[in-house]
Parts: C-alpha cells; sequence; structure tokens
C-alpha cells in the first residue's frame, strides 16, 4: 500500500479477551435452552470458538442459536467439525428446518453478559463483561493513534463497546456496532473509510469474509491481517505496522 490510512480492529479475540465473558455466555445460553428442551449436553469452550472463526454470524446470538440447532439435531462436535467455512444461521436453520426465537436468545445471553447492565433481564446475574481484559497494549494504540486513523468494526453493540472502552482506558472515535451495521456487510468498512486505504485486523473468516466483500463491492484495496495466523497477536500486528509505515 503507497498510504495506509486505518488501522481498524476487530473487538473479540483480537483487543480483548473474552474467554470468560461471551464465550462462557454463549456456553450458558446454549445450556439453558437444551436443558429447557430436556437435552443434558455440556458445550465445551473450544467448539464455540472453532464454530465462531469458522463461521459468518455477526453475533454471539447466531452462534447460541446454531449450538443450540446442532445439539439437538446431531452430535455437536460433529456438527462444528463439519461446519461450512463462511456458512451463517440462515445455512443452520435451512439445513435442519429447526429455528429458535432470536429475541428468547438475546434475552438470555444479554442477562449472562450484561448482568445489571440489562434492563430486560430474566433474572439476576453478575455480568461476565466485568471478566474481560484487555490484549492490546493502551500505549500501542496511543502510537498508532498519532499516526493513523483507528476505528473498529465490532458484533458489539454501542452499550457493550462502551464497555469494552472501559476494559481498554481508550475510546475510539470511529466505530461501527451492530446496531449500524453487521459483518461481513461491507457498507460497515465504507462507512468509515469512504475508499480510503487501510488494514483490519482480526480472528476469524467472517472479518476475512468483510474485506473479501469491500474489495467486491468498492473496487477499493483493504488489507487484511488474522491474529493467530498472519500474526501472533494485535500487539505485534501494531508494532509491525509502525515500523512498516
Amino acid at each position: 500500500m503507497k498510504e495506509l490510512k486505518w488501522l481498524i480492529f476487530d473487538v473479540d479475540g483480537v483487543l480483548i479477551d473474552v474467554s470468560k465473558s461471551y464465550d462462557l455466555a454463549t456456553k450458558l445460553t446454549v445450556e439453558y435452552f437444551l436443558k429447557k428442551l430436556n437435552k443434558d449436553v455440556e458445550i465445551n469452550l473450544n467448539i464455540i470458538r472453532k464454530l465462531r472463526q469458522k463461521g459468518a454470524f455477526g453475533d454471539d446470538f447466531k452462534v447460541s442459536e446454531a449450538l443450540i440447532i446442532g445439539a439437538l439435531t446431531e452430535d455437536i462436535q460433529q456438527f462444528v467439525e463439519d461446519f461450512p467455512s463462511g456458512k451463517g444461521i440462515e445455512w443452520v436453520r435451512s439445513r435442519f428446518g429447526i429455528a429458535v426465537n432470536p429475541k428468547s436468545i438475546e434475552k438470555v445471553f444479554n442477562t449472562f453478559y450484561l448482568g445489571e447492565y440489562y434492563k430486560d433481564r430474566i433474572f439476576e446475574f453478575d455480568g461476565l463483561w466485568k471478566k474481560e481484559k484487555s490484549i492490546v497494549k493502551r500505549e500501542l494504540l496511543e502510537k498508532a493513534n498519532e499516526r493513523f486513523k483507528l476505528g473498529v468494526v465490532t458484533g458489539r453493540s454501542s452499550l457493550e463497546l462502551e464497555l469494552a472502552e472501559k476494559i481498554l482506558g481508550f475510546h475510539f472515535e470511529n466505530a461501527v456496532t451492530r446496531e449500524l451495521y453487521v459483518k461481513p456487510d461491507p457498507k460497515a468498512l465504507w462507512h468509515l473509510t469512504k475508499g480510503e486505504e487501510g488494514i483490519y485486523i482480526g480472528d476469524t473468516i467472517n472479518d476475512s469474509l468483510l474485506v473479501e466483500n469491500y474489495k467486491k463491492a468498492y473496487g477499493k484495496d483493504f488489507g487484511f491481517l488474522m491474529v493467530g495466523r498472519d500474526v501472533k497477536d494485535v500487539n505485534e500486528a501494531i508494532e509491525k505496522l509502525l515500523d512498516i509505515f
């Protein structure tokens, strides 16, 4: 790239460690519904991470629904193992002829994740978001902010992003949350960049689809770095880009 203007990040698994928050909220949500349906299945956290990496879901409500349907219809391990890369909840519903009320999933999930921050909670629960930890070094974000325009495209809501920023100790002036667009909708990147060059740093197939869709839709170049494949973590990515640009 001749001139790198933007560094745009996914949040979960990239900037924030969600292994004890979103991952656990997904597990508890899926097991809650399965128990209501008289299905006693324990959902392994690694299963959740693997499905999230392979699929194009946009948010963990849809990941939860996919896992509920998968556990109801076949062995959950095999369901995730065989899950086709880049497919999402519509594929699951069509494939198995089952759907779970998204609003019901959202209420249960938000009760576990947001706790007292969620006014429609169905029981009292200490929100799992409090267990999140920063992955990115704040000083690196501050250095990058002096050289690039920084932004996030995330499946979080604006409230959830605000909670993440409390943990990071850093505020993103430029952000696309799920109220605006859901990945991999290319309009999410266009909303921030308006065609300027940049790099998106993510950790799932859905993140790479976002960039691919953007390049096809707008005919603009845009880079992508996958954490765990191209770089060890977001800190390594930022350090390398600061050295190069």
